[in-house]
C-alpha cells in the first residue's frame, strides 16, 4: 500500500466513467498532493478481447504556484566523458529532496545495456537543461520534439526543434521521440509497439503540466498502451499539447513521503519482473511546498519495537495516533484529552523492521485535524562470520545412496580436499571467485550430483538465534545440518533426493544472466530447525544437483556457501522530558521492557523507586513539586 492511498482517503468526489462498446474507462479526481501539485488515476478495463488493460497515473503541476520549482538530471561533473550519471527515480527524488520525480529523456548508457551501475555516465537523447544549464544539445532530429520552461515557469512547446531552437531565457528543457498533441489534436500513431509510456502534456492555457505513466507487461494490471492510446489519455486528463518521453522499464513515477522517502506512484515493469528500478541517464523532478495542516513539525523516531512521535499545534488541541501495517490503520494510542500545543505519543508493540502507516490526530473540541505518513521500525541485530564463500569443502562424485554421508561421525577421509569455494566446472565469466576446479566425471562430463562436507563452531544462547545461508548453487541443492535436512533448492520438494535426482532449475531464473550461478540463493532457519545445533563442532553437508543434459559442452557445477548467525541487538533508549502548558511533565523514551524510576535524592542507589503505576509504557505524565530524578531501568 502507497502513500498515495493515505493522502487520498479522506476525498469523496466523484469519478468520472465513461462506458463504451470497446472499453470502460474511468478517470479519477485529482486530489492534492503538495501546492501546487495534484494527482489522478485513470483505468481501462477491456470489454472484447481488442482492447487492452491499463492503469495510468498522472501528475498536474501548477505553473503558476511560484513555489513550484522545475529539475532535471543535472550535467555531471569531473569531467565523466558523458552528459549525466544514471540514477533510479527513487534515487534521484531522495538525492535532490524533490516532491515528485518521473523517469525522463531518451539517453545512452556509456556501457551498453539499458540498466547500468549506479553513477555509470549517459548519453541524454535531445535538448535537455537543468537550472539554466544545457545538459544535452539538440543534436538528434529524432528526439526534436520538446518543452522548454522559463525561470518562471513559462512554458513553450515545440514539436520540432530541429536545428535546435534558442535557448537564452530557458531554465528547464526536456525533449522525447514523438509527438503525441498538437493543438488538442491526436496525431499518435497506432502502429508502435503495446509498452509502459511516459508521457508529458500541457494545458491549452499553458497553466498546467502533466506528467503521465502507463504500466504495461504486467499480466492482470495493465498491459501497456501505444502512441495514439497514449495521447488519448493526456487528452482525459487535460492535456492539450503532448509528448512521449521515453517508456518500458524506465517508466516510474515517484512522491516523497513525510520523511522525504520515495514511493512509487506507478507499478514500474522493472520492479515487476526484477524487484528494483531501473538506473537510468535522465530524470525530471518538482520541488513544492507541503499541503498546509494545522499539525506542524512532525517528528518520527522509530526504534524496533516502538516509535516515537511528536508534534505541535498552534491552538491547544488532543493528542492521539492510529497506526498499523496497512492503511486501514488498526490500532491507536490512548487518546490524551488534555487541550496541548506540544503533542508526543509512543508507539507500542510494533514489529522490527516492518512498515507502518500512521496518522498524527489532534482536536480542538470542534474539528478533528490529521497528518498521515509512515514509518519503519529498526531491526537492530548482532551478526557473526561462521562460514565465508571462501570456506573449505571435503567433496566427491561417488554415489552415494544408501550411505549416511551426512550424519556428524561419518568419515570422509577419503573424499577429495579439503579446497576453497567457489567449487566449480564452470566457464562463464560472470562466476565469482572460482577457486577450486570440480573433477568432470566419467568420460569428462560432469555427474549429476555432487556431495560436499564442512565444518563450523559454534558457541552462545540460540536465544532469538538464527542462521542465514548465502549461496551460489548451479543448478540445485540439499543442505544438511548435523545430518538434519534443513533446505531443499531447485529439487522436488518432496520424496526421496538420491544420486540420480535432477535439478528442476537453472540458477538466476528471469534474469539476464540466467544458467549462471551470480545471484545468491538466500535462506534462513531458526526455531525447530536449530535444536540440532550444537555448542562447538557442527557438519555442514550439500549435495548439490545438475540438471538437464550431462553431456553438453555447456553443462556446468557451482557451489559455494557463507553461513551467518544473526541475534538481536540490545539498544538503549534515551529518556526525553518535555515541560507541559499546565505545569505537568511528560517523561518519553523508544524502547520497551523499561521501567521508569524517580529520586529526589541522589546520595545512595537505594532512593530510587518505581513511578506509580508502576510506569512501564511511554508516555508518562508526572505532577511532582520541587526537584526529581528520573531513569529508566530494566
Amino acid at each position: 500500500m502507497t502513500m498515495k492511498k493515505l493522502l487520498l482517503a479522506a476525498v469523496a468526489w466523484k469519478a468520472l466513467v465513461v462506458v463504451s462498446e470497446a472499453a470502460i474507462i474511468t478517470v479519477n479526481p485529482w486530489q492534492p498532493l503538495f501546492q501546487g501539485i495534484d494527482y489522478a488515476t485513470g483505468r481501462q478495463e477491456p470489454d472484447n478481447a481488442t482492447e487492452r488493460l491499463l492503469a495510468i497515473s498522472c501528475l498536474r503541476i501548477d505553473l503558476a504556484n511560484p513555489e513550484v520549482v522545475l529539475f532535471t538530471s543535472p550535467h555531471c561533473t569531473n569531467n565523466c566523458g558523458q552528459e549525466t550519471l544514471s540514477e533510479n527515480t527513487s534515487h534521484f527524488l531522495e538525492s535532490y529532496g524533490l516532491s515528485v520525480a518521473i523517469n525522463g529523456a531518451f539517453y545512452r548508457s556509456s556501457t551498453g545495456p539499458n540498466d547500468t551501475p549506479l553513477g555509470t555516465p549517459d548519453d541524454v537523447f535531445g535538448l535537455a537543461m537543468s537550472l539554466g544549464e544545457v545538459v544535452s544539445p539538440a543534436e538528434n532530429s529524432a528526439y526534436a520534439v520538446t518543452f522548454l520552461f522559463t525561470t518562471n515557469n513559462v512554458p513553450t512547446f515545440i514539436p520540432r526543434n530541429w536545428p535546435g531552437p534558442n535557448t537564452d531565457g530557458i531554465f528547464t528543457a526536456i525533449s522525447g521521440n514523438a509527438i503525441l498533441l498538437t493543438n488538442g489534436v491526436n496525431v499518435g500513431t497506432d502502429i508502435m509497439d503495446y509498452d509502459p509510456r511516459t508521457a508529458f502534456g500541457l494545458s491549452e492555457d499553458s497553466r498546467y503540466l502533466y506528467l503521465m505513466t502507463i504500466d504495461g507487461r504486467q499480466s492482470g494490471w495493465s498491459q501497456g498502451a501505444n502512441f495514439y492510446q497514449t495521447a488519448e489519455w493526456l487528452i482525459r486528463f487535460g492535456a492539450y499539447h503532448g509528448i512521449n518521453v521515453d517508456g518500458g522499464g524506465s517508466t516510474t513515477m515517484c512522491l516523497a513521503d513525510c520523511q522525504g522517502k520515495s514511493v512509487r506512484l506507478n507499478r514500474s515493469s522493472y520492479v515487476f519482473q526484477y524487484g528494483r528500478e531501473r538506473n537510468i541517464g535522465h530524470n525530471f523532478g518538482v520541488y513544492a511546498k507541503p499541503l498546509l495542516s494545522p499539525i506542524m513539525d512532525l517528528n518520527v523516531a522509530p526504534s524496533s519495537t516502538t516509535a516515537l512521535l511528536t508534534w505541535r499545534t498552534d491552538f491547544p488541541a488532543t493528542t492521539q495516533v492510529e497506526y498499523g501495517l496497512a492503511t486501514n490503520y488498526g490500532s491507536s494510542t490512548a487518546l490524551d484529552a488534555r487541550m496541548l500545543k506540544t503533542h508526543i505519543a509512543t508507539l507500542p508493540d510494533l514489529l522490527p523492521g516492518s512498515n507502518y502507516f500512521f496518522r498524527a490526530i489532534s482536536s480542538d473540541g470542534t474539528t478533528e485535524f490529521s497528518l498521515p505518513c509512515r514509518l519503519t521500525t529498526t531491526n537492530p541485530i548482532n551478526q557473526a562470520l561462521l562460514l565465508d564463500i571462501t570456506n573449505s569443502w571435503k567433496y566427491t562424485t561417488n554415489n552415494l545412496d544408501g550411505v549416511n554421508w551426512r550424519a556428524p561421525n561419518y568419515n570422509d577421509s577419503a573424499w577429495l580436499g579439503p579446497e576453497p569455494g567457489l567449487l566449480y566446472k564452470e566457464t562463464s565469466q560472470f562466476v565469482a571467485p572460482k577457486s577450486t576446479l570440480l573433477p568432470p566425471g566419467d568420460a569428462g562430463y560432469i555427474v549429476r550430483t555432487y556431495y560436499f562436507r564442512t565444518h563450523f563452531d559454534f558457541s552462545g544462547s540460540t536465544e532469538g538465534l538464527s542462521l542465514t545461508f548465502s549461496n551460489y548453487v548451479d543448478d540445485g541443492a540439499v543442505f544438511y545440518l548435523n545430518g538434519t535436512q534443513i533446505q531443499r533448492l531447485r529439487v522436488p520438494q518432496s520424496g526421496t533426493i538420491s544420486n540420480a535426482t535432477s535439478g528442476t532449475a537453472s540458477a538466476c531464473p528471469n534474469t539476464t544472466q540466467q544458467g549462471d550461478a551470480v545471484c545468491p540463493d538466500l535462506f534462513t532457519i531458526s526455531g525447530s530447525l536449530l535444536t540440532n545445533l550444537v555448542q562447538g563442532d557442527n557438519v555442514l553437508a550439500v549435495e548439490v544437483h545438475n540438471a538437464g543434459s550431462l553431456t553438453s559442452a555447456s553443462a556446468d557445477i557451482v557451489f559455494g556457501s557463507a553461513l551467518i548467525a544473526t541475534r538481536p541487538g540490545l539498544v538503549l533508549p534515551t529518556l526525553f522530558v518535555s515541560m507541559n502548558e499546565d505545569a505537568t511533565a511528560t517523561l518519553y523514551w523508544n524502547g520497551s521492557g523499561f521501567t521508569l524510576q524517580q529520586s529526589s535524592d541522589l546520595s545512595s542507589t537505594s532512593n530510587w523507586i518505581p513511578v506509580t503505576g508502576p510506569a512501564t509504557n511511554s508516555p508518562v505524565i508526572v505532577t511532582n513539586g520541587g526537584t526529581w530524578f528520573y531513569r529508566l531501568r530494566q
